[in-house]
């Protein structure tokens, strides 16, 4: 399995705060009198936790982007809008593979370490991905015409946008520069259940998967826009 951190560790703040608390915990617990056996498990509890996210973040998002991508049955040529881009995990592995992409973030380092389009610069680069189109915007208000992608997609944002309201207002952004026949792809976690219901008022045809290896565990929510969905 491949291992880098040139995408980034995922809720970095939260990794540290995990495997350092669980460190504590654990230390004390076996070492300081008393000893506690259920200071000891919670501690090795948080530790496993922050070193699961830690082992997402490096390992396992690199190879599920491409189970992201392979749902979203991306071919060459489709013009591909990455939301809540970040580091380049699904634009650039969208862009090796032919797609037309255009990446768009608020570039928030609380969501995601060292976040910013200068490091999904670097990293086309590195990966010698030219011509991916860079944005900075918000996903409640795209600056794109209707219909626009032929493929939209985003991976663990939506949850970060405070509001079911505002929530759904994104869905129907990108549910809006979709072209007919195209695909959204939304990978996630907690709240996809009122995603599902939103897309359910603008098509008939969608299908889920959950993952459990993410951690968080995640769902993708695949919808496809055919002539008889809505268009907002």
């Amino acid at each position: 399995m491949r291992f880098t951190l040139r995408y980034g560790i995922d809720a970095p703040f939260w990794v540290a705060i995990f495997i350092g608390i669980g460190a504590g915990f654990s230390i004390v617990s076996l070492f300081a009198l008393p000893h506690s056996l259920f200071g000891l498990v919670f501690g090795l509890y948080l530790f496993a936790i922050g070193l699961w996210m830690l082992l997402y973040s490096a390992v396992i998002k690199i190879s599920h982007r491409y189970v992201i991508l392979g749902l979203a049955n991306v071919q060459a040529g489709d013009v591909l809008l990455d939301v809540g881009a970040g580091r380049g995990l699904l634009a650039i592995a969208a862009a090796r593979q032919g797609c037309k992409v255009t990446a768009i973030d608020r570039w928030s380092q609380w969501d995601l370490g060292g976040n910013g389009r200068r490091a999904l610069e670097r990293n086309a680069e590195t990966e010698g991905v030219p011509g991916i189109e860079i944005l900075d915007g918000d996903v409640r208000k795209l600056p794109f015409e209707t219909e626009t992608f032929s493929v939209v997609v985003s991976n663990f944002v939506l949850h970060n946008i405070k509001g079911d309201d505002n929530r759904a207002l994104a869905i129907r952004e990108m549910w809006r520069v979709l072209r007919l026949n195209g695909r959204l792809v939304i990978s996630d976690i907690l709240p996809t259940q009122t995603y599902i219901e939103t897309l359910a008022l603008l098509t008939d045809r969608i299908q889920t998967k959950r993952y459990l290896y993410t951690f968080p565990f995640s769902r993708v929510i695949v919808a496809y826009k055919n002539d008889g969905s809505q268009q907002s």
